[in-house]
């Protein structure tokens, strides 16, 4: 029998078919090998998702996707002062009379300044603990013409507030202010009528009497003493003036220098953004309720806006500037008022230690009625005599001293001058860098009439 002879095409396609089968298996093994098709007879295969993901359902329960980044959470906002009191906190004080502008508060809050120390303060008095707010400054600090005087006046109003924004704290009210003193005797009292009441915070105004050419560094010294005493307060920069202006040009300077809050109601009679007909009285210099409200109301929007920005501001610090970094020399830091009480005359004739006219918060002084001279040794770099000065005499009763200091003498010591009223006047020297011993003697001026004199204190720079 013939055996047919083979078809080679039907060979080559018989052969094409089989390396086909064969190569599909070879594929699908691969793929049943790296898990990309589902086995069948699998126990955990997942038909709703592992048919699409060709993944076993425990990876894709437990395990992340690794395109995906796992969420954290931000952490909550810190809350120093509960929302409630900022949301309910008193308004900026009204002013009777005059509409207050932007541009007016714009102009008026100066410099915001380093608020930490004051964010402190609001802290502690929205936990209800008690809270001393002082003031130093002259006559409108002290409340004159503000009707009345006591409530009235801008450091009262003020403090209003914080009674009225923190009703569980105790605000203790200090006003420190004494007509017709300047930053030098504000540097002096200081730490005996300020510092000693540990206040926790401080305004302090003296623009409009600090017209001698000492006072840039009074005031600079006087700063430096409030931020530095034992309870580190919070020191705001008032600065006020009368009709004519003020000197708030050479305290801004200085105040920016320590990063203070700056408010200027100066500013807004200066650029005639309010007359002083609407605010002043007619002597010129002290302003009626209406500029006693508007002065407070310019310190209680600055505190609104602080305390409305607490919860937003992390805790700091604020450190005193250095003393090499300070504008002035600040001579001027370590300085008192020293009175009878402590300090001995080396002689005397004619005056008797003890009470005297009370102006400043201690009336113990030197006095006579028949005139004389007095002499003291004291340890300082700066010696200044502050006397009681009249502005009348009609009867011819007050006498002339004359001041020596190391047997040299310093000028005259009127006991009468044209001037407001009743009130302290003083005489300084500075007599050198470091503290030393020097001799004052008073004698009663050649020519002087009358015996009547009032020695108050003897101030002094160690």
């Amino acid at each position: 029998m013939n055996t047919p002879e083979k078809d080679p095409r039907r060979f080559r396609l018989v052969i094409s078919i089989t390396v086909f089968i064969l190569f599909t298996m070879l594929i699908v093994a691969i793929l049943l090998l790296i898990g990309v098709l589902p086995h069948k007879n699998d126990p955990t295969e997942d038909t709703s998702s592992a048919s699409t993901t060709g993944a076993p359902v425990t990876e894709v329960t437990e395990k992340p996707e690794a395109s995906e980044t796992p969420k954290t959470e931000k952490p909550e906002k810190e809350v120093r002062v509960e929302q409630s009191i900022i949301e309910n906190m008193a308004s900026a004080t009204e002013v009777k009379g005059i509409t207050v502008t932007d541009e007016m508060l714009e102009k008026g809050i100066l410099n915001e300044g380093n608020k930490t120390r004051l964010m402190n303060v609001m802290e502690r008095a929205a936990r209800g603990e008690a809270i001393t707010i002082a003031y130093i400054g002259g006559s409108i600090t002290a409340g004159s013409l503000a009707n009345p005087q006591e409530t009235g006046c801008f450091a009262a109003l003020t403090t209003k507030w914080w009674s009225d924004t923190f009703p569980k704290a105790k605000i203790n009210y200090v006003n420190a202010g004494i007509g017709a003193t300047d930053s030098w005797v504000g540097a002096h009292r200081a730490a005996d009528d300020v510092n000693s009441k540990k206040p926790d915070l401080v305004v302090c105004e003296f623009a409009v009497n600090d017209g001698q050419g000492w006072n840039q560094e009074t005031y600079d010294s006087l700063l430096r003493t409030l931020l530095t005493g034992p309870s580190e307060p919070a020191v705001v920069a008032l600065m006020i003036a009368h009709k004519y202006g003020s000197f708030a040009d050479k305290h801004a300077p200085v105040a920016f220098k320590y990063e203070l809050p700056i408010i200027t109601y100066s500013a807004l009679l200066t650029q005639k953004l309010v007359s002083w007909e609407k605010v002043g009285n007619a002597d010129g210099t002290h302003p009626d309720n209406p500029g006693h409200q508007l002065i407070a109301h310019l310190l209680t929007s600055y505190y609104r806006k602080v305390l409305s920005e607490i919860n937003d501001t992390k805790p700091g610090e604020y450190k005193v500037p250095k003393l090499s970094g300070s504008l002035t020399r600040c001579r001027y830091t370590n300085a008192d008022i020293l009175y009878s009480d402590e300090l001995t005359a080396d002689s005397s004739i004619g005056f008797e230690a003890g009470p005297v006219y009370k102006i400043l918060n201690h009336d113990q002084g030197w006095k006579t009625q028949t005139g004389g001279f007095l002499t003291f040794t004291v340890e300082a770099r700066e010696i200044g005599v502050i006397w009681l000065q009249r502005n009348s005499d009609p009867n011819g009763k007050y006498a002339t001293y004359e001041l020596f200091i190391d047997g040299e003498s310093k000028g005259l010591l009127p006991g009468v001058a044209e001037s407001w009223g009743t009130h302290l006047e003083y005489k300084t020297e500075m007599l050198g860098d470091e503290p030393a011993t020097h001799t004052i003697e008073l004698r009663q001026a050649e020519g002087t009439t009358g015996s009547e004199f009032e020695i108050l204190g003897i101030g002094v720079s160690r």
